[in-house]
């Protein structure tokens, strides 16, 4: 079944058209990698599908429903977003942070509910947070608040999840550990994400999507489409592509 359907998707910033014509779609329980240089539409893509930006043409469908027709709450309740950049709330303890994405299921004025408390602990311990959940999110390490920032997505309980590069700012040790802990929720979600990493895109995700200039260039298996002559068009750099066993693509200068 597909998880999310877009077609001949045309947006922008006000006057400013960012991205022409995109169309792709993802399987659920997939993990799908956006790469692309600077300013090729990644970011914006994925606050498009959030329904953080209107579009100005095209078709989104979550789940075979139309993304335009739902109300705020009906996405937030689907879709889950992390943007790059997240800041530690202070004061606030890991579980305090992870039952903010009980939000979208809240009723006007009503408190927290049993099925809150329980979707925060399921979340933590997805995440292997046990033994912080008491402990203030400003006292974590980034790799550490990177993981809360992503159960907290998962208290949502939503069907899609977009991440905007969830391992740019982390050392090796934790981006293996997030990508791993990623592909691991493939169980329960569908995720899209975007990377500047080329070779931890390759060697985590089912499928790559390479974009220029607001527009898909190539698609498909990571060997599909990383190849020297796609990197060259999308990045103006020759590289050579070594095929691994282990790490599936290396990329030497």
């Amino acid at each position: 079944m597909l998880a999310l359907e877009v077609d001949q998707l045309t947006c922008g910033y006000d006057n400013l058209e960012v991205l022409h014509g995109v169309s792709f779609e993802l399987k659920e329980g997939e993990l799908m990698g956006v790469v692309g240089p600077n300013g090729s539409g990644k970011t914006t893509l994925l606050r498009v599908l959030a329904g953080l930006l209107p579009s100005y043409r095209g078709k989104i469908e979550i789940h075979g429903e139309t993304l335009a027709k739902l109300n705020r709450k009906e996405i937030a309740r689907r879709i889950a977003f992390i943007p790059q950049l997240v800041e530690p709330v202070k004061g606030f303890t890991v579980k305090d942070m992870v039952l903010l994405g009980r939000l979208p299921h809240y009723e006007r004025f009503s408190f927290e509910r049993f099925e809150d408390h329980e979707a925060a602990r399921w979340a933590i311990e997805e995440l292997k947070l046990e033994e912080l959940t008491y402990t203030p999110v400003n006292e974590l390490s980034g790799g550490e608040f990177q993981r809360v920032v992503i159960a907290r997505a998962l208290a949502q309980e939503p069907k899609l999840v977009l991440l905007d590069e969830p391992v740019s700012h982390l050392d090796i040790r934790y981006q293996v550990k997030i990508m791993t802990m990623l592909k691991k929720l493939r169980r329960t979600r569908t995720i899209l994400a975007t990377f500047h990493d080329l070779n931890l895109a390759a060697r985590y995700c089912h499928r790559l999507i390479l974009m220029k200039k607001g527009e898909i260039i190539a698609s498909g298996k990571p060997e599909v489409v990383l190849t020297p002559d796609n990197i060259w068009k999308a990045y103006r750099i020759r590289a050579q592509v070594k095929v691994s066993q282990k790490t599936r693509l290396v990329f030497l200068p």
